[in-house]
């Protein structure tokens, strides 16, 4: 079977408080700092066919290469994320991978029957998609995103403040 999607980039956490989250990640596993993000401004997003109002705030920062993002939904309705929090209290809810093409990734999957549970479009214009690969809520959600330049500059800034981290800042808010 040949790869299906890129390289993972990065692991995605949902959660009841972000706040916490980021201070285990930071005070315990020692990783940071974290970029936080108000409330993410989507354009358009999708649950499960009917259109989804969900508010999320998210953390991201990297480990060696990996991003580590971290997401609280703070408001709407339900959502990808308020459906794993429900099932799991929270935890690993998927793995991200880029894809220059998302309309053609997303139609290669759908025909290997795996749909999008949740997709949309940020007001920076950045397309995504979670792919449910996983019924069980077990963290086997696929995230594709199409990046922007902007994007992948704020990627690169995320991996050079890491790489550079003194240990004592926890957060840089956006």
């Amino acid at each position: 079977m040949g790869q299906r999607f890129g390289r993972i980039m990065q692991m995605g956490y949902v959660v009841p408080d972000l706040d916490a989250a980021v201070d285990h990640w930071v005070n315990v596993l020692g990783v940071g700092p974290f970029f936080v993000t108000g409330t993410v401004p989507y354009a358009e997003v999708t649950f499960r066919g009917a259109p989804c109002d969900a508010e999320t705030r998210v953390a991201i920062s990297s480990h060696e290469g990996l991003q580590i993002e971290i997401i609280e939904q703070t408001g709407g309705g339900a959502s990808t994320f308020t459906e794993f929090l429900a099932a799991t209290g929270g935890g690993l809810h998927h793995v991200c991978a880029l894809t220059e093409d998302l309309e053609a990734a997303l139609a290669d999957w759908r025909a290997k029957g795996v749909e999008p549970v949740q997709h949309g479009v940020t007001k920076a214009k950045i397309p995504f998609a979670y792919l449910e690969t996983d019924d069980q809520h077990q963290g086997r959600i696929l995230e594709l995103v199409q990046p922007s330049q902007g994007l992948l500059r704020f990627f690169d800034k995320i991996e050079e403040t890491a790489a550079a981290w003194d240990g004592e800042t926890a957060r840089i808010e956006l």
